[in-house]
């Protein structure tokens, strides 16, 4: 083989001196020293970003924290000039207009000079007066019906069926004053029985005794069965001492309602002051028939049994009362004077001996 074949051959497998030196032992290591480098930026570039974002963090905490002691120590806001809250459903659909308007809107004053104007906006302001004023007392807010139902007679003061319900509350409020001022002028469609019955007990309350029998006897004329006047009127003829009058009046009111206990217990007892015994047993006698489990009452049948002279009835409600009761409730029913006909009797101290037993 000439020469020339064998250098062509040797050019073939011969390498690029140039490459082979990047991988010299030499420049392996400068490489390895730059990535190093590479990797403390990194690093570095990382501790700086995360001190950075750990700053920002506590200012943030330290921003929120100062504003919130701000805020206590400044007190609470001032409250919004509108409306509570009033839930659409509970207003009519025709009514719903008026929670487009803040709470002052019914304001009844009048800046300008002369009369106020009679125009669509001072009715407007009257109808927003009145249906505020009925949710109000539909939800007990007794004051701030009132105050709307004040508002409304302001603005248009011979408006009709507006001072019965504001004299409602004014007597829930116990204001009879109030009451009767503003009933005194009424118009017959506010004089309604249940109106009149009202004005006839802040009369009892105000001692004016000759207007509330009027008001009640109004009250009874026009509603014969509504009962509430016939109370009213025994208790103005109790004040009286017009007694008979009280009984009858009572006696009235229990057939309207012959459930209320309360109001035959109150009766039971007057009969009792009146000394009139029998006629108080006669109604014991027929109201523990009806209600079988109020121990007071059997002490008092008890009580009027005794003064009538029957002590073997006055022993069996004695027995039924101390039934019902615990001993010393019993025992205290049973230390009045009255008793003490029956106190030398063996049953009667038989129950005091058993009621003072204690128990094992």
């Amino acid at each position: 083989m000439d020469s020339g074949k064998r250098q062509h051959l040797q050019d073939i497998y011969a390498t690029d001196r140039t490459s082979k030196d990047d991988f010299t032992p030499q420049v392996s290591g400068e490489v390895l020293e730059e990535r190093k480098r590479q990797i403390r930026r990194h690093q570095f570039t990382n501790f700086v970003l995360g001190m950075l974002v750990l700053v920002l963090s506590v200012s943030l905490v330290y921003v929120v924290v100062r504003e919130y002691i701000e805020i206590q120590s400044t007190g609470p806001a001032p409250t919004s000039i509108t409306q509570g809250y009033i839930p659409r459903y509970s207003l009519e659909s025709e009514s719903q207009w008026v929670l487009d308007f803040p709470s002052n809107y019914g304001n009844p004053e009048w800046s300008e000079t002369g009369e106020r104007p009679f125009n669509s906006q001072w009715i407007l302001k009257t109808a927003f007066n009145l249906i505020l004023g009925e949710q109000a007392a539909n939800m007990g807010e007794n004051e701030v019906a009132a105050k709307h139902y004040e508002n409304a007679l302001e603005i248009l003061p011979g408006l009709e069926g507006v001072k019965a319900p504001l004299s409602a509350l004014y007597f829930k409020m116990e204001n009879f004053d109030k009451a009767l001022a503003l009933l005194e002028d009424a118009s017959e469609t506010d004089l309604t029985p249940e109106v009149l019955n009202n004005l006839g007990a802040a009369c009892i309350h105000a001692e004016a005794y000759d207007r509330a029998e009027s008001y009640l006897k109004q009250a009874i004329e026009i509603k014969p069965a509504y009962a509430e006047p016939q109370k009213n009127l025994a208790v103005l003829y109790k004040e009286q001492e017009r007694e008979d009058e009280a009984v009858v009046a009572y006696e009235k009111y229990i057939d309207l309602r012959p459930m209320d206990v309360d109001t035959q217990h109150s009766l039971a007892l007057y009969l009792t002051k009146l000394g009139r015994w029998e006629h108080a047993a006669n109604l014991l006698e027929g109201l523990t028939q009806e209600i079988t489990d109020i121990p007071v009452l059997y002490f008092l049948l008890a009580r009027a049994e005794t003064h009538n002279n029957r002590p073997e009835k006055a022993m069996a409600a004695i027995q039924r009362g101390i039934q019902l009761t615990d001993s010393s409730s019993a025992i205290a029913y049973m230390d009045s004077d009255e008793f003490d006909q029956l106190r030398k009797s063996d049953e009667f101290q038989l129950m005091i001996r058993a009621l003072e037993k204690p128990k094992k």
